[in-house]
């Protein structure tokens, strides 16, 4: 028995296993997106495009939101990943 991310770095870089026992992958996270949305809310709400301003802000509110759910999903997978364990008799994984 041995730990999974252990098992899966002491592989070489052309071993087909690296793909089947790979850590889940990063999600695509552009927070400067959202912020820059809520931004460009702020300033539409201020120079008096009150609605548009409104939309534009709530828009990156909730991608910011979506980009976030998304990292917590990650953690939570990887975390599973790390806290499995590989039989290196039959590579049944634990």
């Amino acid at each position: 028995m041995q730990k999974l991310a252990h098992y899966w770095q002491s592989l070489p870089a052309e071993s087909p296993l690296r793909v089947k026992y790979a850590p889940p992958p990063k999600p695509e996270t552009q927070a400067w997106m959202a912020l820059l949305a809520v931004g460009a809310g702020v300033a539409f709400m201020v120079s008096g495009a009150v609605l548009l301003g409104l939309l534009v802000g709530v828009a990156g509110l909730i991608a910011g939101a979506a980009m976030h759910a998304g990292v917590q999903r990650y953690e939570g997978l990887h975390a599973d990943w790390s806290a499995q364990r590989i039989c290196l008799a039959c590579t049944d994984r634990f």
